[in-house]
């Protein structure tokens, strides 16, 4: 059954008349009856009554009609949905977060991209930045907060940076240097060290141990948590001390003091990743949006590299929003 044979009865069906509906639909009026007839003939019943003066449904006409609707309904919203998809303004995109570095800004954009393309579905995924990559890879993701894509899948995932964030350390109170405005990383030396793990994030790992190195020291490092919160807990409790993304200062630590690096190079990337085939107008939209708001969130955390927590907590408040 075609969807042309559908429009044709229809069309008859409200017009009363194979003369307007031949009219309506740009068609010949032999055309128009020739379209129904094989339709009657594969359903194996009479729509209509002809006769000279009118056409009219018969009962079992009727009942079709009903469904036929319903069929060109859908029919039209599936094409119009293609239509919008293709223009990247209907469709669904699952987002990976990158824990506490997102946290800051991509709330505030999901809310206002979901006003601004309310025919897309967006969904948060949480997953460590060692396991976006793949994730990106086999589609539980189609967009990525990430800190780094392995070379084995650059040919495969597409990035670009979207912003570098400062590392700051993080201090048990009452610790010796908890009054200090700034410090390096040396002066660090002698302390022991709690890290976040490196299987969930290990450019963040190996970029800590490496800046340690440059200041000339191997860091103590006495435990690995894969939580967040797990590291601010241990460096509270007299554990070690931390170096963490100025981001993690989101978290709230009562027990602890974020101290600014003065170390160069003491930035990690937070980069944004999709696949690179195939091409999606719905992905390109969203990331078109974000490219929009880069400059702000680059403001954000430059600001940041002072220490200036509340930074995060007022940023929006001040900006202005972008088209």
């Amino acid at each position: 059954m075609e969807l042309r044979h559908l429009r044709y009865f229809c069309a008859v069906a409200e017009e009363q008349s194979f003369t307007l509906a031949a009219r309506r639909l740009h068609v010949s009026q032999s055309g128009v009856s020739g379209q129904v007839r094989e339709l009657e003939r594969e359903l194996g019943v009479s729509l209509f009554r002809r006769n000279t003066r009118a056409v009219s449904l018969t009962p079992e006409g009727s009942a079709f009609l009903r469904e036929a609707r319903n069929i060109l309904d859908l029919s039209d919203r599936a094409v119009e949905m293609v239509m919008q998809s293709a223009k990247g303004r209907c469709g669904r995109l699952n987002i990976g977060l990158c824990g506490p570095a997102t946290a800051p800004f991509l709330p505030r954009l999901i809310r206002e991209f979901r006003k601004r393309q309310p025919g897309i579905s967006l969904s948060l995924k949480d997953l460590d930045p060692a396991h976006q990559p793949e994730a990106l890879v086999n589609g539980e993701i189609d967009v990525g907060f990430t800190r780094g894509i392995p070379a084995s899948l650059r040919r495969t995932v597409a990035s670009e940076v979207f912003f570098r964030e400062p590392l700051v350390a993080v201090l048990p109170q009452g610790h010796r240097l908890e009054n200090a405005e700034a410090i390096s990383l040396k002066q660090l030396a002698g302390d022991r060290f709690v890290l976040y793990a490196r299987e969930n994030a290990p450019e963040l790992f190996d970029a800590i141990v490496s800046l340690c190195k440059r200041a000339r020291f191997s860091p103590d490092i006495v435990d690995t948590p894969g939580l967040w919160q797990s590291v601010l807990t241990m460096v509270e409790a007299g554990e070690g001390v931390s170096i963490v993304p100025s981001s993690v200062q989101h978290l709230r630590s009562q027990g602890t003091v974020f101290m600014p690096l003065r170390d160069r190079g003491s930035l990690i990337e937070v980069v944004l990743a999709w696949r690179a085939d195939p091409a999606d107008p719905v992905r390109e939209s969203f990331l078109d949006f974000l490219r929009k708001h880069q400059v702000e969130v680059k403001r954000m955390f430059s600001q940041q590299c002072g220490g200036a927590g509340p930074v995060m907590d007022n940023f929006w408040q001040a900006q202005p929003r972008h088209g």
